[in-house]
């Protein structure tokens, strides 16, 4: 029997999970840096959760489509935004298939926050690259942003984020398992004595940096860069946390 991912199951606590709230201002930040380097009029924010991305790019004047394969993350965003003269629109649906209505409608695509992990396995993954790439104009840019495990040793643990509000809170770890990834989610509920807890493991392919780099070459795409933030103001090192890899659609 097929169990809801902790993303779906919560989708109505993501924010806390990731702690939005605190996180809008310094991502405001980094979304106006891509639409300065990038200078999109449309973007596909793949793996857009909750809508944060997506609204961010909308309220900077661009067309924002948010895309998730989580039914009940779509169903957030859109209550989110009911009522806000936005251009902004979410859909449900899987980087690997994208439809071909989307074909040539962007100027930039981003997968941010390590949403490419979601995609399971190398075949996912260059089905979804190769989707990016057909939904982009020619010249279009193309941004992910993922944890580099890569930086860890087999069996090591990458802390990603403790959050709390109230009486909800959350803890993510990575372990780095050979070629593999292990991402655990722990739910917290302290209404309770003793307080509750529920883990989640999420398991799938580990996308190394120069493998991505790699099927994005492969693909085509030019000018590709490495950073190690999402400012795109420090090149990438095999230490950094983030990997982030940009490039453009010949």
């Amino acid at each position: 029997m097929k169990t809801d991912s902790v993303f779906e199951k919560y989708a109505q606590e993501y924010d806390i999970l990731t702690n939005a709230p605190a996180r809008v201002e310094n991502h405001r930040l980094e979304v106006r840096g891509l639409v300065e380097r990038f200078h999109p009029n449309t973007v596909l924010d793949a793996g857009c959760a909750t809508g944060l991305t997506s609204v961010l790019f909308a309220e900077e004047g661009i067309r924002a489509v948010g895309l998730d394969r989580s039914s009940r993350m779509i169903s957030v965003a859109r209550s989110k935004c009911e009522g806000k003269p936005l251009p902004v629109s979410f859909r449900q649906g899987h980087f690997e298939r994208l439809p071909k209505t989307l074909d040539g409608q962007f100027d930039l695509v981003v997968c941010l926050a390590n949403s490419i992990a979601g995609v399971g396995t190398i075949s996912n993954l260059r089905r979804s690259l190769a989707g990016f790439r057909r939904v982009l104009r020619p010249g279009g840019a193309l941004v992910i942003q993922m944890l580099n495990l890569a930086a860890l040793k087999d069996g090591a643990v990458m802390p990603v984020k403790a959050t709390r509000l109230g009486d909800l809170g959350y803890l993510r770890f990575a372990r780095r398992r050979g070629a593999r990834m292990e991402l655990t989610v722990v739910r917290l509920d302290f209404s309770t004595t003793p307080f509750g807890f529920e883990p989640f493991v999420h398991e799938t392919e580990s996308f190394a940096p120069e493998i991505l780099a790699r099927e994005i070459k492969k693909l085509g795409f030019g000018q590709i860069a490495r950073y190690g933030d999402l400012l795109l103001s420090h090149r990438f090192k095999r230490a950094s946390r983030d990997f982030v890899i940009s490039g453009l659609r010949t």
